[in-house]
């Protein structure tokens, strides 16, 4: 039988709780944490530290009876010491460790897969840009985060749909279609500038390009309404989105159109209907408001313009009741850095209509600042006013892209390094990690032609003695956690830092010791660890969609 964390871990709490049944205190919480120093062990607990206070003695005498009470299975544990405040240390077994590399080379590509998030539906929504324009660096960065984010929780055992929100309503809607309704004019020869505040840009030049390529055959007095030419354009737009996330390796469940299923089918009216109902609307100047300030709003907001028109956040309220009504355990949304005021409303909506505040979750995605050479970049002389994601992956390609993107938490500010993230040296965090697993595969070619195999057994492994092989066992040991704790707080970078960790303990065991020239035990056990290493490394890559080379 092979041991993984989990299993390992649940052992020495059942043991634990056993040996503190004695004290009457069920409800003392028991934790494991990973020692910062190595030399205090592999786990510690502080767990006599908190019958101290309930039982009102010192810590350390407890500590010592606890530890010698402890029923562990000796093949998993070698040693349980009380020490100094009242910490117990536990120090795992080679055995224990060797089990787990066994079980990881088992499973291969699936290992770090777990069920510990079983329990999660969650609804994702991401990148949900405006279809009036490419997609720019910002969209970029939620759309790896939302994409890792689904791909972590899916690989804990938890069910993720996600989805695009296609804002195509309202004044935004119309402003495009007057500014294609200009741009057509212009390429038609005939100049008209676009409305004020509308959208401007090479790029709808050459969405008024594809619309009368499109018409050509159609009768010359062949129109279309401002409207539907917004539609049009927009529908088109939204083509350009699904194609730049495919080339960036993003794909969404399901595509959701405000136009089409908010409007169209009358939820937004249903929505408003259903506020009113509930007392939680009232008049003013004409106008229908909302009294989210009630419900921890900075104020309340307008829901119903005194034009008649509804206001953005009807629709959004309705998109959400239609969301929760999923049946979603959660709802999680990426938002960009200029939507604070519009979250705190959004939430004291859900919290006025009587749903849970944990059900519903946004995270930020910070501005990205692009840097080349220490300087930053200039805005892009195609578009005028923003760098496109199609222009940034050109020049760095989807790996890197990807990797810069989740080094840094989502609600902190990144600045990418153009220049960085081009170069094939140790200086680029991506090349560094790929070239650690490029390096494994080019090591397990080598022996394989001169017959040397990895072994993939525990009783394989007992040449592995090296402080360094230790490392990386304890890194292979650890990587299912990374995996669930990065899914449960939403935050892939942790994998990153996870990834560096592991690259930097392969080379560093790489350089200090030998594997062609050691004997065939040592050679073969030394192989098996490389090979888990390797597996570990493209999968987590894999968990943030980043390809793993075989050569570089």
């Amino acid at each position: 039988m092979t041991h993984d964390i989990f299993s390992i871990q649940q052992a020495l709490l059942n043991a634990l709780r056993s040996a503190v049944s004695s004290y009457g205190q069920s409800d003392v919480p028991m934790t494991l944490e990973s020692p910062k120093d190595k030399a205090h062990g592999d786990y510690a607990t502080p767990l006599a530290m908190a019958l101290a206070k309930k039982l009102k003695k010192p810590p350390l005498p407890i500590a010592r009876e606890i530890a010698g009470k402890l029923d562990l299975d000796p093949a998993l544990v070698g040693k349980a010491e009380a020490v100094a405040p009242g910490f117990i240390n536990l120090r795992l077994t080679p055995a224990a460790f060797f089990s787990v590399l066994e079980g990881a080379l088992a499973k291969g590509p699936r290992y770090g897969e777990n069920a510990q998030l079983k329990e999660t539906r969650l609804l994702l929504e991401f990148v949900s840009a405006n279809p009036t324009g490419p997609l720019n660096v910002v969209n970029a960065r939620a759309a790896v985060l939302g994409d890792a984010i689904a791909r972590l929780i899916r690989a804990s055992g938890g069910r993720v749909e996600t989805e695009y929100y296609i804002n195509d309503a309202g004044n935004q809607a119309r402003l495009f279609g007057e500014s294609l309704e200009a741009a057509i004019s212009r390429v038609r020869g005939t100049p008209k500038d676009a409305p004020e505040g509308g959208y401007q840009g090479a790029y709808m030049d050459d969405l008024a390009h594809e619309f009368l390529t499109e018409t050509e055959g159609e009768p010359k007095d062949y129109n279309l309404s401002t409207a539907k030419l917004g539609e049009w354009g927009m529908d088109r737009v939204v083509q350009w989105h699904k194609a730049s996330l495919e080339t960036y390796g993003v794909s969404f469940d399901q595509w959701f159109s405000e136009r089409r299923e908010l409007h169209d089918s009358g939820l937004v009216a249903q929505a408003l209907q259903k506020l009113k109902d509930q007392g939680l609307t009232y008049e003013k100047d004409g106008a229908t408001w909302i009294k989210t300030s009630e419900y921890g709003a900075h104020k309340d907001e307008v829901l119903v313009k005194s034009n008649g028109l509804p206001a953005y956040i009807v629709a959004d309220i309705a998109y959400h009741l239609h969301k929760l009504g999923r049946g979603y355990t959660k709802v999680v949304n990426i938002m960009g850095p200029d939507h604070h005021g519009h979250i705190l409303s959004m939430k004291a909506a859900h919290k006025a209509l009587g749903f849970e505040e944990p059900l519903f979750e946004v995270l930020i995605a910070q501005h990205v600042s692009l840097l080349s050479g220490g300087q930053k970049v200039k805005m892009s002389k195609r578009e005028g006013k923003f760098v496109t994601m199609e222009e940034l992956l050109s020049q760095v390609g989807k790996d890197a892209a990807r990797y810069f993107f989740v080094m840094r938490g989502a609600n902190t500010h990144l600045d990418f390094d153009i220049e960085v993230a081009q170069k094939q040296t140790e200086e680029n965090p991506v090349f560094y990690v790929q070239y650690a697993h490029a390096r494994i595969c080019s090591l397990l070619k080598k022996c394989a032609e001169r017959g040397l195999h990895p072994a993939k057994l525990s009783g394989g492994f007992a040449p592995l003695t090296e402080p360094e092989s230790f490392l990386l066992l304890k890194q292979i040991m650890e990587y299912p956690q990374w995996v669930v704790e990065s899914a449960k707080s939403y935050e892939p970078h942790r994998m990153v830092v996870y990834l560096h960790n592991l690259a930097a303990d392969f080379h560093l065991f790489y350089t200090k010791h030998r594997i062609l020239d050691a004997s065939p035990e040592t050679a073969r056990a030394r192989l098996g660890l490389a090979l888990a290493v390797q597996t570990v490394l493209q999968n987590a890559m894999g968990l943030l969609g980043v390809t793993a080379p075989e050569q570089m």
